[in-house]
């Protein structure tokens, strides 16, 4: 059963991308754009602009770019692509774990919570497998590059769990 092409910015949210897609579109969702970046770091924001368009090959982007737009945007989809790169590595924005550890009060409650979430995800993973094996049988490029985002948001999860884990661990010693 074949379905619609994807748009770039459809695709962009639902799989992972090659490092220079995904440093282009955090760029492009940052307030104000390549130039809000480029003007942070001192830069020309044309000469930012042209290194991340995908349709300018012979602008190459330097590691410290990379690591300024990544900096900038705190946008998980360059992170994603790294990792990818790397392979058999996960990793968690672990901010949004800090801070729900910290307004926590209850860390059995915190640690319910993260397995629930992990949980959650891992549901959302088996019922994308279990609705592309059903169209046809098999799994195809498009559809494998949706199942490794879900897989690495469910590892991320899983670190996160560790870490509440982790917390209520060093609470109990202590308490």
């Amino acid at each position: 059963m074949s379905r619609a092409p994807a748009s770039c910015v459809e695709r962009a949210q639902r799989q992972i991308l090659p490092l220079q897609l995904s440093l282009y579109h955090a760029a492009r969702d940052y307030p104000g754009g390549a130039g809000a970046i480029a003007s942070i770091y001192g830069r020309s924001a044309s000469s930012l602009a042209h290194k991340l368009s995908p349709t300018s090959p012979k602008n190459v982007i330097t590691p410290d770019e990379i690591e300024e737009v990544t900096a900038a945007t705190r946008d998980p989809r360059i992170i994603d692509s790294m990792i990818e790169a790397f392979g058999d590595a996960a990793w968690t924005d672990l901010r949004d774990v800090a801070q729900e550890i910290d307004r926590e009060c209850d860390s059995a409650a915190s640690v319910l919570k993260a397995i629930g979430e992990t949980l959650q995800r891992q549901s959302v993973l088996t019922q994308t497998i279990a609705e592309h094996l059903a169209n046809d049988g098999e799994i195809d490029q498009d559809e494998l590059a949706q199942q490794k985002l879900l897989l690495r948001r469910l590892q991320g999860a899983l670190i996160a769990l560790e870490r509440r884990l982790e917390q209520e661990a060093e609470g109990a010693s202590y308490g």
